[in-house]
């Protein structure tokens, strides 16, 4: 399928919004809107979306499809292992993630485009890093480093280039690469700070917002991704004993999550403030009501959360 660019103009800002090369597009348009329900906190109808989605692509090319069609069931899978991960089900997302991975594991992607576009690569590098986050859950920090190291192979592309360059390469496909990329630099904070390598995890949450500001000089970058690479840096500064500008870029993200209507990041910022004792007592209130709410449109809470 043809890529496709959409310039929509608002005001003086002329914003670019990309769809992908390979996929079907009413496939991706299907996934993308059960990932936004997701991003709002609306996690039932999300899941839903994505087990129909997912049915749909079993049924239209049988229980092993190929290429784009592979590459979108592994999507489905990968992201209902995200969203039982936000609910800190490490757990049952590493099935999740695990037959995500073996989905596209040994498709060679025939037909697609394999320069800067390559869904079923994406798809793989998609369910290592969901891999890598799971066994990071776990406190599995090995194997989550080398999961990392998996998924950076598939994203580095035929040209070999390293999250060195991420940041100031040529342009690439949001779905299939940025979004991929942004994600690697994301979970290897998170190692960091899990594995007691702070000033490591830092350098990740510093070359995530290096990154999304590169992605968003050619591709429409959604809120919730802007706004979790602000929230993993705020992490970051907080593993490194840099408190007070923790809490202001938490609170930003929650103004900006709020107003978004972002929910679970909304939520997970007030739960960085309340875990770091920088939450204020309308803070804590309003972190306990969200949970309840999360809760009740069927975000999988642990007690531990």
């Amino acid at each position: 399928m043809e890529s496709f660019v959409k310039f929509m103009q608002t005001g003086k800002e002329l914003v670019i919004k990309t769809t992908s090369q390979g996929l079907d597009k009413a496939s991706e348009q299907r996934w993308e809107a059960a990932v936004d329900s997701g991003g709002r906190g609306e996690y039932a109808a999300a899941l839903t979306m994505l087990t129909r989605l997912g049915e749909d692509v079993r049924s239209a090319h049988g229980g092993t499809p190929h290429g784009p069609d592979a590459a979108v069931l592994s999507l489905c899978r990968s992201t209902t292992a995200s969203l039982l991960r936000q609910g800190g089900r490490h757990d049952l997302a590493h099935g999740l993630d695990g037959l995500a991975y073996g989905t596209v594991a040994g498709d060679d992607g025939a037909g697609v485009d394999h320069g800067r576009i390559d869904p079923v690569r994406a798809a793989r590098a998609d369910a290592l890093i969901g891999l890598a986050a799971d066994n990071l859950g776990l406190l599995r920090f090995r194997a989550s480093a080398r999961l990392l190291d998996r998924a950076r192979a598939q994203l580095s592309g035929q040209d070999g280039q390293t999250p060195e360059r991420w940041a100031s390469a040529e342009p690439v496909d949001w779905l299939t690469h940025g979004r991929c990329r942004l994600r690697w630099e994301w979970v290897g904070a998170e190692l960091g700070l899990y594995s007691g390598d702070a000033a490591a995890g830092l350098a990740h949450a510093e070359a995530a917002d290096l990154l999304v500001r590169h992605l968003a000089d050619t591709s429409d970058v959604p809120a919730r991704y802007r706004l979790k690479t602000s929230l993993i840096h705020a992490a970051a500064l907080a593993g490194v004993g840099e408190t007070e500008e923790s809490a202001a870029r938490a609170r930003g993200v929650v103004v900006d999550a709020g107003e978004h209507g972002l929910m679970p990041l909304e939520w997970a910022a007030l739960s960085l403030l309340a875990g770091t004792g920088a939450a204020s007592a309308s803070e804590e209130k309003r972190h306990r009501g969200l949970r309840a709410t999360l809760i009740g449109k069927g975000m999988a809470l642990t007690r531990a959360e």
